[in-house]
Parts: C-alpha cells; sequence; structure tokens
C-alpha cells in the first residue's frame, strides 16, 4: 500500500512536470486556496495568444489611421495622446510579460536564459517608457525676438504646442529670453551658420548658453533646439509733428518663393497677410502689411515696405506694384498722410523648439539592455555547441 501511494505520488509529480511551465505554475496557485482560482483566470486571460493577436490589431490598426487619415497634432489628440491607445500598449506589455515569465519561472537559470530575460525585460521596460513619454511630454515652440523676455509656463508664449494628457506647466519654470543672434557663427573652424544665445529658468538659477544645428541647451529636463528664424521690423508711429506714438516689433514670415528667392512679409506660413495696428490701442487704426528686403551687402539693413488700409476692407494682399511705392530704408519715414511710419530697426527672431521627453532615457537605456540580452543569448548559445561538439568528438 505504502509503495503504491508513493508510486502514485511519483507520477503526480512526472506528469506535473511534463506539462508547460506555465500550467504548473497555474496548478500550484490553486492547491489550497480557493481565491487563487480567479487569479489564475485572470492570469490565463492576460496570458493569452488571442489576446496578443487582438491587441496588436486594434493597435497596427490606430497607427495606420493616426499616420494616414489625421497626422500631426490632431493624430496626437485623437489617438496617440488618448488613454485608450496608451491602455492598449500597457496591456500590451502585461500580455508579453505574463506569455514570457510565466513559462521561464522555475526553469534554470542558464547563460541563454539570463539573455532571453534581459531582452524581454527590456522590451517590457521599453513600451512603459513609450507609454510614459505620450502622457507626460511637451513639444512648443516659442518665437523670440532679439532682447524679448517670454513666461515659460504660459501656453500662449508658444506658437505651436503637443503636449501629453498628464502635462503640468508647473513643470516650464521662469522665463525664456533670446539674448542675441550670431551670424557667421564657428566652433574649431566648422560654420554653424547661426548661433543663437538664450537664457532659460527662474532668477538665481537662470542658465544661459548657445544654441546652434549641432547643439542644444538643456535646463531641468527640457531640450531646447533651434527651429527657424526669421526678421523682426520695429514699426514706431508718428503723428505729424513727429512725435513717436506707438512702437512694436512686428516679426515677418519668411515665404519661400518659385524661383528659391524669400519673400519677408508679415502673414502666415501659407501666405501674406495684415495685422491690426497699433495694437495696444481698444481700436487700432488700420490693417498694416510690412515687407522687408534685406541688404546683400549689410547687415540688419535694407527697404521696408508698407501697406495701410482702412479698418473693415479686404486683408487680400496687395499688388506688387502698390507696396512697393511705399520702399522706405531703415531709419526713414514713410508718409501716412495723417501719420508717419518708421522702421527703425532690424533684429532677427528665432523659433526655438522646446522639448521635455521624460520616457526617452528609459527607451534608450531598455535598448541597451535588450541588445546586452541578445549578445549574452548568442554568446551563451555558443559556448553549448562548443560543449556539445567536444562531448560528440568524446563519444
Amino acid at each position: 500500500m505504502h509503495t503504491a501511494h508513493a508510486k502514485g505520488e511519483y507520477n503526480l509529480m512526472n506528469e506535473i512536470h511534463n506539462l508547460p511551465d506555465f500550467v504548473a505554475v497555474e496548478s500550484s496557485l490553486e492547491v489550497g486556496n480557493r481565491p487563487a482560482g480567479i487569479i489564475t483566470r485572470i492570469y490565463r486571460l492576460l496570458a493569452h495568444e488571442k489576446l496578443a493577436l487582438a491587441l496588436l490589431i486594434a493597435i497596427l490598426s490606430s497607427c495606420i489611421i493616426g499616420a494616414t487619415l489625421f497626422r500631426g497634432r490632431q493624430a496626437g489628440e485623437l489617438i496617440f495622446s488618448t488613454l485608450w491607445f496608451n491602455g492598449l500598449l500597457a496591456l500590451l506589455v502585461v500580455n508579453v510579460a505574463c506569455c514570457f515569465f510565466g513559462r521561464i519561472l522555475g526553469r534554470k537559470l542558464t547563460l541563454i536564459s539570463a539573455g532571453m530575460i534581459l531582452f524581454h525585460l527590456s522590451f517590457v521596460s521599453m513600451f512603459a517608457g513609450i507609454i510614459y513619454n505620450s502622457l507626460f511630454h511637451f513639444h512648443g515652440v516659442i518665437r523670440l525676438t532679439e532682447g524679448e523676455t517670454l513666461p515659460s509656463g504660459q501656453p500662449q508664449s508658444y506658437d505651436r504646442i503637443d503636449q501629453g494628457r498628464f502635462f503640468d506647466y508647473a513643470r516650464l519654470k521662469g522665463q525664456t529670453t533670446l539674448v542675441r543672434m550670431q551670424t557667421g557663427y564657428k566652433v574649431d573652424g566648422l560654420d554653424k551658420r547661426v548661433a543663437y544665445e538664450i537664457a532659460v529658468g527662474e532668477e538665481g538659477s537662470k542658465k544661459q548658453g548657445l544654441v546652434y544645428i549641432t547643439k542644444n541647451l538643456a535646463y531641468d529636463g527640457f531640450r531646447y533646439f533651434n527651429d527657424k528664424e526669421g526678421y523682426s521690423i520695429l514699426v514706431v508711429l508718428h503723428d505729424k509733428q513727429g512725435r513717436e506714438l506707438f512702437g512694436a516689433y512686428v516679426p515677418l514670415q519668411s515665404l519661400k518663393q518659385k524661383d528659391e528667392s524669400y519673400l519677408y512679409t508679415t502673414g502666415r506660413e501659407n501666405g501674406p497677410g495684415t495685422l491690426l495696428f497699433p495694437q495696444d490701442r481698444a481700436k487700432p487704426l488700420f490693417n498694416l502689411q510690412v515687407a522687408y528686403r534685406p541688404d546683400p551687402n549689410q547687415e540688419r539693413a535694407g527697404d521696408v515696405f508698407f501697406q495701410a488700409r482702412p479698418l473693415g476692407k479686404s486683408d487680400a494682399p496687395p499688388a506688387g506694384s502698390a507696396i512697393e511705392k511705399s520702399k522706405t530704408a531703415v531709419g526713414e519715414k514713410f508718409d501716412l498722410g495723417e501719420y508717419f511710419l518708421s522702421p527703425k530697426e532690424v533684429r532677427y527672431w528665432v523659433g526655438m523648439s522646446v522639448r521635455h521627453d521624460p520616457g526617452l532615457p528609459i527607451v534608450l537605456a531598455s535598448l541597451w539592455v535588450g541588445l546586452g540580452g541578445m549578445v549574452i543569448t548568442t554568446f551563451g548559445r555558443l559556448m553549448k555547441r562548443r560543449r556539445d561538439d567536444n562531448e560528440s568528438c568524446e563519444q
């Protein structure tokens, strides 16, 4: 009787060892613990290959729709930054973790399995970093004229913003200042074209440095890159007695023409336009278009062109001949009848790209860990093959 019982116990254990590892884990959860059955069913669902297939199809379909139908900021708002899309990614990570680690749990640790564990851990952490970055990132473009300072934590300071659902503007501390722009900037004899000296942060803890095409400025988890630049004209309004009534730096768009030249004018990225001027009055005087033709031989010099129209009329850009008549050199005055307009000064503006990607270090570290896992696994297999060949030769 005793022998039979021992034999039966041996056969049972033998059968358990012959089962797949994840089944053995599930069975051990159910022994003497009834609530563990719920955990087992949840585990089976999370580790099921059909769930993985469904998640992959849903994520791939969402990516295709986001890349083809919406794109850009709209794709982020409707798909990539939403909780449901990031929830799908998180569920896929859990599914992969359950599938792999449930099967390897309890196995003997070897060089091969250690490399595989590192690789799958890196896969899980990489997706976790992607999800974290999607929900907490910030990408914005802040446009500054030389000498101008804007509050970093105000959305109104930015021309474009792409942010994660849980990003907090309190992370953007202090102010951003464009101190000056340097043309013809060189580093070790290499021409970097232009460099921008900027200062960011709060009083007492500001960081100041140069930003150019191969160098950014990092401050408190944010990186500053130069995105694009242009001209700003200081337009001053005078009365007939020559008294200054109003002045403002007017940023100009850089619009590429068919002959590869550039038109520098007020407007938007898709074409010329006007602005209300003066802007600090309850009732501006007119719609104003400003254009600029740089002097190729002298920096910050050239001719400025004005076109002022009474409010309420069409904002369509005037014909070239109409605005050409207002040709005014920098520092001179243009007669508007009741007023004078003067382009007092030319400065540069820059659109500074501000980026905060908190999940990026996690993703990059995960990629290195994954690469290390692949190297370890490959090395382990080579060692195993060598041992197998030696054993074959001895036999």
